[in-house]
């Protein structure tokens, strides 16, 4: 019940099996979470346009820090997503619980955490009014998070509105993204999104549902849908998302010293 079909009338297998014999490459020379996100704080720590130089003051963070616990306590207790997670996550299940610290490493996802693997990013980043919780595919054409929309994540002005259409927009622009280039293992530029706005978001806050999927993929575009609901059958808004695939020549992996 929680997981969007796999739609086989598409050609995805044939371009799909070109990505994983490329990926099986190096996936036995797969660095560590740990190697990977000393290489991603190194990038941080640019002095002219690295995320350090930009970072809040601790208040600020302390904040942010509040809104994190609030939405894993409403994960938590959230009976739809703590059953999705154990129905699909796991050894014997088709979905993996979090998500890569890096797409041509999809089996590395220790570690990840949305505020500081991408802290300048205006949907995730360190000051994202979300909290959110990730899960796959592990034919990676699925994903399926769990989102809490915080206090300012809503339209209203002197009081709390509904969930605020930028925000839920925003929120499937990012997730769409983050599964095409996840699947195709490259860059895909989004080149439109159309979100239909269906019912108001409510509760706010509140604790939602987002699913992504592919669609298909033609020649160097890759088409995905999407929606966002409360995880137990209300659809609030749904999507269609057309990126490009960026061709990349495959990288040669590097020989054993012996």
């Amino acid at each position: 019940a929680f997981c969007h079909a796999t739609h086989s009338n598409y050609p995805l297998s044939n371009y799909r099996q070109f990505v994983v014999r490329q990926s099986s490459l190096v996936y036995s020379m797969a660095p560590t979470a740990a190697e990977l996100l000393q290489k991603n704080a190194e990038r941080g720590r640019d002095p002219k346009k690295g995320a350090e130089v930009f970072r809040p003051p601790p208040e600020v963070e302390a904040y942010f820090k509040a809104i994190d616990e609030d939405g894993k306590k409403l994960a938590e207790s959230s009976d739809w997503w703590q059953s999705f997670l154990k129905e699909n996550c796991g050894e014997a299940g088709e979905w993996v619980r979090g998500w890569p610290v890096h797409a041509k490493y999809p089996e590395v996802t220790e570690g990840y955490c949305h505020r500081e693997i991408a802290p300048m990013h205006f949907v995730m980043g360190r000051l994202s009014p979300l909290y959110i919780e990730r899960s796959f595919s592990k034919d990676r054409k699925r994903a399926a998070w769990g989102v809490y929309f915080g206090p300012f994540c809503s339209n209203g002005d002197m009081q709390m509105g509904v969930g605020m259409g930028g925000a839920i927009s925003a929120v499937l622009d990012l997730m769409t993204a983050n599964l095409a280039i996840l699947f195709t293992g490259g860059m895909t530029p989004t080149a439109s999104i159309s979100v239909k706005m269906l019912k108001p978001v409510l509760p706010m806050p509140g604790f939602f549902r987002a699913d992504a999927w592919v669609e298909k993929v033609e020649g160097n575009k890759i088409f995905l849908n999407g929606s966002f609901s409360d995880g137990k059958g209300k659809i609030f808004d749904t999507c269609e998302a057309v990126l490009g695939i960026v061709s990349k020549k495959p990288s040669t992996p590097p020989q054993a010293k012996l």
